[in-house]
């Protein structure tokens, strides 16, 4: 099967009319990118042309930055990186992390010991700022599809640097029941969240307060930009803080319920290249 041709640099270029829009976030899987987890040619294109007119992109995960790769044929425009659903901002042209938020080890290991009690399958793997990851025995046996490069029992792993996403995973309990339990164990402790629903739970919780949002809001701040003048696409329940924040939020047609419930205009599906649709529409770019 041929593969569709992504827009490069020498894509038409578009007037010299500034972006409607000053600032557009988005999530990569099941948004951004295509079902094959590749860039969607339609969507490159889009996001070219607005930063073209001056618009800030910024591209918000729940994806470690090494997995981020996949974005490496943008690098010649400007935008920012939210990895780690919200716990590290990076500079993908210098490669360089400008700013982290990690998990304090007590915080990590009294809501580990909590949630075991819930749950009592449950295993674990730590995401460290700077580089790399670590997982526990069993959690390493169950997911094989990249090596950690620590395994060790959690108090070990905590203690290794600083820890930005600590990840929950129970063979037994599908993701919706497991996040329940690691809100109920939480107690202020992490900010649980997932961007997958499977059998074999898999949850994600960052610090306290520290969120896609967070760190999309510390960047609208930064550059001056209002809630307004902002619009920002996504499809699972860790985007929908970031898409309260904006004034301009949409959600996927292929979305878990819980965000389609919430409401918010649907962009068409990632299939489809939904986001650079709403884009190309909303700031009257060449669609061709």
């Amino acid at each position: 099967m041929s593969q569709a041709r992504i827009p490069g640099p020498d894509a038409p270029a578009t007037s010299g009319t500034p972006a409607r829009f000053r600032l557009i976030a988005t999530d990569l899987d099941g948004t951004f990118l295509a079902p094959d987890q590749q860039l969607h040619p339609a969507c490159v294109s889009a996001v070219r042309q607005a930063a073209s007119r001056g618009a800030q992109v910024v591209f918000a995960t729940g994806r470690p930055r090494r997995w981020t790769v996949v974005l490496e044929p943008l690098l010649d425009i400007s935008y920012t990186l939210i990895a780690s659903n919200g716990a590290v901002v990076v500079d993908p042209h210098a490669r360089r992390v400008l700013d982290f938020h990690a998990l304090g080890p007590d915080q990590a290991l009294g809501f580990a010991a909590d949630l075991a009690e819930l749950v009592p399958d449950v295993c674990f793997a730590v995401e460290y700022a700077l580089d790399g990851w670590g997982a526990d025995t069993m959690f390493a046996g169950h997911e094989t599809a990249e090596r950690p490069d620590h395994v060790d029992t959690l108090s070990s792993l905590v203690h290794i640097g600083p820890v930005v996403k600590l990840i929950a995973l129970s063979p037994s309990t599908p993701t919706e029941s497991l996040a329940r339990a690691c809100r109920q164990a939480s107690d202020g402790r992490v900010n649980p969240t997932f961007s997958f629903a499977r059998s074999a739970g898999f949850v994600e919780c960052s610090a306290p307060g520290v969120s896609k949002a967070s760190a999309l809001s510390a960047i609208l701040d930064e550059q001056a930009v209002t809630p307004d003048e902002a619009m920002a696409f996504g499809d699972m329940p860790n985007d929908l803080e970031m898409l309260a924040l904006v004034g301009h939020p949409y959600v996927m047609a292929n979305s878990h319920a819980s965000v389609l419930e919430s409401g918010y205009p649907v962009a068409g599906s990632n299939a489809e290249g939904g986001v650079g649709a709403v884009i190309a529409r909303e700031l009257g770019l060449d669609q061709g």
